[in-house]
């Protein structure tokens, strides 16, 4: 059976046969929940592009997804629209409401307060999520609202399965926390006061009111009624600094996506606010100076090289990253090529360097507290979006009534200069709070062109991992040649100074790992039963054909619709 070639490939077939990978000519979705990638095929197969999908996927996450994200907070995408051949890229984050100040998470003595950056309703910055999924239905799609809510407010309505993941982070302290001190959170997110169970059936029936709301009234109602109105109050009782105007402004920005090259291919990602997209481009031009393949993959100089790179983009992410509506930020510099030079000249090869200043900075715990997908269709149209409401259950403050909760968003500016965020990260003024600024993120929406043609549509969830996860997505695609399912599904590794420590997923030989120790790694290992807090997805398109991999690392949700109507999604589901 496999002595014919397959995608271009031999396999030795006296000892093996081809690897099973799911595909599809007709539409392809990765995500993190497989209800949210049924929702997207299903709209491709009622004729709906990948924009129509999208609004789908996106609306199902935050209902079966809650403390990832969600309509009380935002989003980052990119995408390609092939009828007019154009590149768009979209910044919805949230921006700091009109009544927001510098100091504002600060206490009487000058500290960063986290109870105020952690939760609290000051935290809350203006959600945008609803009014750019509007955007891009009414500009890109061709489904109306009542088409593209119809899946989430099934789910709402009549149920879903909990998944391993609602049932992990409905047991955690930030749960407890927010089951203790805000009202709704208990009964809309636990069970009688304990953590969900997986398996269990889960509803949401206010939040389905206030879907299909929307959808016969329109988006504007959500930013203008009585929704907005609930919003303020309900924040604002809880330290907020929320007004309607903040509401009624709200407005997603079209930023001109950042774009660079590796290897033949054409790579186009997000731009600043987000320091994903360029500082990707920044590792990409460093290790197009080692022969990557060559070495070996996950062999200990590829790992040696990939962490060193790692942490020198770390380290400029620290003080060159900021809203460019408020700061300069260098791009042109960061995704230089000669620049890139520089920087892979100062690798050595026998040990490993610090590249960030970390004396008397202490690191706290981060966490990977947001929610990717990627969509291609069959008309050759392809958006990659990162959605969050940025910690596990945002800032723990439920509209009443209402079915969601609010995000806290705010607490990735810099509080103090200096001083980490709770993601691990250090930033200097560039990312200091002011009124209608976005917060510095590392969402990371990436496609990958080849010969004019969509190869590649990637991302991740889980903060400053989001970056590292989603390059290893593309080198494990170009230097390595793994489908996109062995690219998601193998280990990865994470490292942002060599004081924090090399994070490495069960996988790396214990020879490799010898030989990063005596190079002066600081390893830190997820053990067998762990992964690291990200989630990577991407896509892969071969001649007009679809690959996705859904990541393994928490429900899964890598599908695909065929030519003759029929779907493919791999997770955790329920029959």
């Amino acid at each position: 059976m496999p002595n014919r070639p397959y995608l271009g490939r031999m396999v030795d077939d006296t000892i093996a046969m081809y690897k099973p990978h799911v595909s599809g000519s007709a539409g392809a979705v990765s995500s993190n929940n497989p209800y949210a990638t049924q929702a997207g095929l299903e709209i491709m197969k009622q004729g709906g592009n990948a924009f129509d999908a999208a609004v789908a996927i996106s609306l199902v996450l935050g209902a079966v997804e809650p403390y990832h994200s969600g309509i009380g907070g935002g989003c980052f995408h990119v995408f390609y629209d092939k009828k007019n051949d154009q590149f768009h890229s979209v910044d919805a984050r949230g921006v700091a409401p009109i009544h927001a100040y510098q100091d504002m998470f600060l206490d009487e003595k000058g500290d960063v307060d986290l109870n105020l950056t952690e939760f609290s309703g000051r935290s809350v910055a203006v959600p945008a999520l609803y009014r750019a999924m509007d955007n891009l239905l009414k500009n890109y799609g061709t489904m109306t609202w009542a088409q593209v809510s119809a899946p989430a407010i099934k789910l709402c309505r009549e149920g879903f399965a909990c998944g391993f993941a609602y049932a992990r982070i409905s047991n955690t302290p930030e749960a407890e926390h927010n089951k203790a001190c805000y009202e709704g959170f208990e009964e809309l997110y636990l069970n009688n006061g304990n953590p969900r169970s997986y398996g269990e059936i889960v509803t949401n029936p206010d939040l389905a009111d206030t879907m299909e709301a929307v959808a016969e009234h329109g988006v504007d109602w959500f930013y203008n009624g009585p929704v907005a109105d609930e919003m303020v109050a309900q924040v604002n009782k809880y330290q907020g600094l929320l007004c309607k105007e903040d509401l009624s402004g709200c407005s997603p920005k079209e930023r001109t996506p950042v774009r660079g090259t590796y290897r033949g291919h054409d790579i186009i990602s997000m731009p600043p606010p987000s320091s994903g997209g360029s500082h990707i481009i920044q590792m990409l031009n460093i290790l197009e100076n080692f022969d990557l393949k060559g070495m070996g993959f996950h062999s200990a100089d590829s790992t040696h090289v990939i962490t060193e790179t790692m942490k020198m983009m770390f380290a400029d992410r620290s003080v060159a990253m900021g809203d460019p509506d408020f700061v300069d930020v260098n791009v042109d510099k960061i995704i230089s090529k000669e620049y890139a030079k520089e920087l892979a000249a100062k690798i050595d090869m026998g040990q490993a360097k610090e590249y960030a200043p970390t004396e008397g900075i202490e690191a706290k715990e981060y966490r990977g507290c947001t929610s990717n997908f990627t969509v291609m269709d069959a008309y050759g149209n392809v958006l990659s979006q990162t959605q969050t409401i940025r910690n596990w259950w945002g800032c723990g403050v439920v509209i009443p009534g209402r079915g969601f909760i609010m995000n806290n968003t705010m607490a990735d500016f810099s509080p103090k200069v200096g001083v980490r965020t709770t993601q691990g990260l250090a930033y200097g003024m560039a990312n200091a709070i002011r009124p209608g600024k976005t917060p510095l993120s590392s969402m990371s929406p990436s496609i990958v062109m080849k010969d004019g043609k969509p190869l590649l549509s990637v991302g991740a969830a889980g903060g400053p991992r989001i970056i590292t996860s989603t390059l290893q997505l593309i080198i494990n695609s170009i230097d390595y040649g793994m489908m996109m399912d062995s690219a998601v599904k193998t280990a990865h590794m994470c490292c942002l100074t060599k004081e924090q420590g090399l994070e490495l997923e069960e996988g790396f030989s214990p020879d490799t790992i010898r030989i990063l120790k005596e190079r002066g790694h600081n390893i830190k290992e997820t053990g067998d039963f762990g992964v690291l807090l990200v989630m990577p997805n991407g896509i892969r398109c071969e001649d007009g054909v679809f690959y996705p991999g859904g990541t393994s690392r928490v429900d899964g949700g890598g599908g695909v619709l065929t030519k003759d109507g029929t779907m493919a999604v791999d997770g955790l589901c329920f029959l």
